[in-house]
């Protein structure tokens, strides 16, 4: 009767091992997954500062005031 508890301590230990293997993997993946999206994040803020950028240095003088647009071509 001694073996059965030890066993089924042993029993655990594996499977906890076993879980904690899975979890180390799912970390490990998911780790993956947020450098990524860090990486698409940081290139994307660039592009938007470089089209801010650029928004501004063509400046609201190239923007005609409605008297100055010609009107549609339906009128």
């Amino acid at each position: 009767m001694s073996s059965s508890p030890e066993i089924n301590l042993q029993e655990k230990i594996v499977d906890l091992e076993i879980r904690l293997t899975h979890q180390e993997e799912h970390i490990l993946s998911l780790d993956k997954v947020v450098y990524e999206q860090d990486k698409l994040l940081s290139a994307l803020l660039e592009k938007v500062k470089q089209m801010d950028e650029k928004l501004k240095s063509t400046g609201e003088n190239n923007i005609l005031s409605s008297n100055e647009e010609s009107p549609p071509p339906h009128y």
